[in-house]
């Protein structure tokens, strides 16, 4: 064999080889069995709203959306002027925002969503309390299984950023309240979690 019939040779067989890797590649492709596996996306169209503070002026959005029978909650504000640190952050049961509410802002939202009248913070209304900032802004995203869509009322429900912390109704019995007969969490606390005033307000309507 000459040098030349060698190099014509040794050219085909690299050809032969790389054809044979590129028929391998896209048969592990196609194959479904080797292709990476991709989560199915069941989400069902989400719910999201503006929120609002006392003064009407407009502070971020709250949005849900749900996937595999779980809620999936994301909020986003900016120039709140709440003092920095947790603020309680709940669904209330009526979706109504008069900031102007003879009772106080937002008081036309009622109590706490809490269809199965538990205590708080068993309410399927009692959302992570929010974090808010020193330039005022306050960022999260949360996901619970207390509740689906399908369990919202269809009049909707109001959405209350607190002017205080939730203590999630935590009260040791070595505290004793001038409101209650005994130690502990009194009716207040169980209801609301001593989260205060209402600073701002959204309505979701599913």
């Amino acid at each position: 064999m000459t040098r030349g019939t060698r190099f014509r040779h040794a050219t085909a067989i690299a050809a032969v080889a790389l054809l044979g890797m590129t028929a391998c590649a896209a048969d592990t492709t196609a194959d479904p069995a080797a292709a990476p596996a991709v989560e199915q996306d069941d989400a069902s169209n989400g719910l999201s709203a503006d929120l609002t503070d006392r003064d009407g002026q407009n502070v971020g959005t709250f949005s849900l959306s749900e996937q595999n029978g779980m809620v999936r909650g994301e909020v986003s504000l900016t120039d709140l002027t709440l003092d920095a640190g947790f603020h309680g952050f709940h669904l209330h049961e009526t979706a109504e925002c008069d900031a102007d509410a003879p009772d106080g802002a937002f008081t036309t939202a009622g109590g706490h969503w809490n269809p199965d009248d538990a205590d708080h913070p068993e309410h399927p209304g009692d959302m992570p309390s929010l974090l808010v900032t020193e330039d005022g802004t306050a960022e999260a995203t949360f996901v619970t299984d207390r509740f689906t869509f399908d369990d919202l009322p269809t009049e909707g429900v109001a959405v209350i950023l607190h002017e205080d912390p939730d203590n999630y109704a935590h009260i040791p019995d070595r505290y004793q309240s001038e409101d209650a007969d005994g130690p502990g969490p009194d009716e207040t606390t169980l209801a609301t979690g001593d989260a205060g005033d209402r600073y701002a307000c959204a309505t979701i309507t599913p």
